[in-house]
């Protein structure tokens, strides 16, 4: 069976292991991208085999591997070697030295997509949070907004009742999801991310890939709109 998922025109997921961030564990995920040229793109990478590896480098040569959110910046060094050729393009706060030692950068995520990809993705660096940097995409072609942390809708995980209760306590656990407490209250500038939220729903946009937690398939707009409540009222 494959371990890709499609999610539209052009786009499929990948599911990751099971990770810890600080005192929680999250289920992970990445979103795989063919542009228009055929090269691939790939958004938080997460570990994957040998036959996954395989049959992304069939749809086209990986080309990008993009860490858009700071906390998925671990995820790169991994990806590096699983596809050697690839650019690396980060946020603006993601650290440049890993664990494993210095990975080399070819660019800085901003709210101008590169010419690279400009055919495919609109891109939007949220802003008005000094502790988080995240920078959001929007997909024409599969109509497809992708995100990492902003908004989670964690499901209950079996044998770990802390980060359960974490999820429920932060306001990220599934079905209802939404933006995390901490992150709401570490949002200084709301002005600003009122206009981030502004231009993210100003995209055309019908679906909503998240890296932790069901993706939405339908009425996606809608649904953002109802998480960032908390913003606008």
């Amino acid at each position: 069976m494959s371990s890709l998922r499609s999610f539209g025109e052009s786009i499929w997921t990948v599911e990751g292991p099971i990770v810890r961030d600080m005192r929680a564990w999250f289920a992970t995920r990445m979103t795989v991208v063919k542009l228009s040229d055929g090269s691939i793109w790939i958004e938080s990478p997460v570990p994957v085999s040998d036959d996954t590896v395989e049959e992304i480098s069939e749809l086209g040569p990986v080309k990008y591997l993009v860490s858009a959110t700071m906390r998925h910046v671990w995820r790169l060094d991994n990806a590096r070697r699983q596809f050697p050729d690839a650019q690396l393009w980060v946020c603006r706060r993601t650290r440049m030295t890993l664990q494993h030692g210095e990975l080399p950068i070819k660019g800085i995520l901003t709210d101008t997509p590169p010419p690279d990809w400009a055919d495919d993705f609109e891109q939007l660096e949220f802003k008005g949070n000094p502790l988080l940097s995240e920078v959001l995409f929007y997909h024409n072609k599969s109509r497809t907004v992708i995100m990492g942390d902003l908004i989670q809708s964690n499901k209950k995980i079996k044998g770990k009742p802390l980060s359960n209760f974490i999820f429920r306590l932060g306001g990220v656990l599934y079905p209802k999801g939404g933006v995390g407490r901490d992150i709401r209250m570490s949002f200084k500038d709301r002005d600003l991310a009122r206009q981030s939220l502004e231009t993210l729903l100003s995209w055309d946009f019908d679906k909503l890939i998240i890296a932790h937690g069901d993706c939405i398939e339908t009425d996606a707009k809608s649904f953002v709109e109802e998480k960032f409540q908390w913003l606008t009222h």
